[in-house]
């Protein structure tokens, strides 16, 4: 017998994954109070109920995609709201970014009523929903998982334990924030390139074959091994900042992460790193973290 599946919000990313269970054999009932994103996931073989609860009742699965916190707890908490008529033992797999807190207060009322809820945000964008190619990042009860890993293994191609509930958003939160800062500093050095006469596309061909890419690769498990053998020192990278932030005010371009950055290893250096790798600015954030 085909296992059941709610999925709460059928938007740009929700509607491909629903889509993608249907195509998997799953009966898959689901709501979303877009009646376009309602017609668009009928197309898909999704079954359209008139609220969270109805989609829920009878569910061994409850999926959910939504905006913000406050959508989520109201698709589970509300007076019409998933928790109101799922049955005991039902998991819900929450593929939404929210607050950690928001997610935390959902799982613990969950929990009240014998109903497991794991939160599960997802890496990827559109294609990767449609290719069923998500990364997916996993917060809650590890039995849980494991009973309806099928569910996830349909959705996404990688799935990464992190921990307790709220582990899987904190772990969502941190890419996003790597990601976020890493565009960012792209746009900012193209800016600044470009302004200075280079072609942004011999920028970018270059910075595509050099050390950028793999950053992670060959920085990352020494920096918190805090293996600080100096390669490249602190102070060659304030110098590196200085000079930058120089060419970048001769330019007259803003390069307010540049600024930050080089604050940060000024930091380093007061903390006696200096000569150190330029990993040991991990030192001036933990540090600043009360580590």
């Amino acid at each position: 017998m085909a296992k059941t599946v709610s999925f709460l919000g059928l938007g740009n990313m929700g509607c491909p994954m629903a889509a993608n269970l249907v195509e998997a054999g799953f009966e898959v009932r689901g709501f979303d109070p877009s009646p376009d994103a309602c017609q668009r996931a009928t197309e898909k073989g999704v079954a359209i109920c008139g609220s969270p609860a109805e989609a829920a009742r009878g569910a061994q699965v409850i999926c959910s995609a939504v905006p913000e916190t406050e959508h989520d707890i109201e698709a589970y908490l509300g007076e019409e709201g998933a928790l109101s008529a799922a049955m005991g033992e039902t998991v819900c797999f929450d593929f939404s970014t929210i607050s950690v807190a928001g997610s935390q207060r959902i799982a613990l009322e969950a929990k009240e009523k014998g109903i497991r809820f794991l939160d599960t945000p997802m890496s990827g964008s559109v294609p990767h929903a449609e290719a069923g190619k998500l990364a997916i990042m996993v917060g809650g009860d590890r039995e849980a998982l494991e009973a309806h890993r099928n569910v996830l293994e349909t959705i996404g191609e990688k799935i990464n334990y992190f921990g307790p509930n709220g582990s899987g958003l904190t772990m969502k939160l941190v890419t996003n924030l790597i990601f976020a800062v890493h565009i960012s500093g792209i746009a900012e050095g193209l800016t600044l390139g470009k302004k200075a006469g280079l072609d942004p596309e011999a920028m970018v061909g270059f910075l595509k074959e050099s050390v950028i890419p793999k950053i992670l690769d060959y920085k990352a498990s020494p920096m918190i091994a805090k293996n600080y053998n100096p390669i490249a020192t602190v102070n060659i990278m304030r110098k590196d900042l200085r000079t930058i932030l120089a060419m970048a005010e001769d330019q007259k371009v803003p390069v307010p992460l540049c600024a930050t950055s080089h604050q940060a290893f000024v930091g380093a250096a007061a903390l006696g790193f200096e000569e150190q790798d330029l990993n040991a600015v991990l030192e001036y954030f933990e540090k600043g973290a009360g580590f």
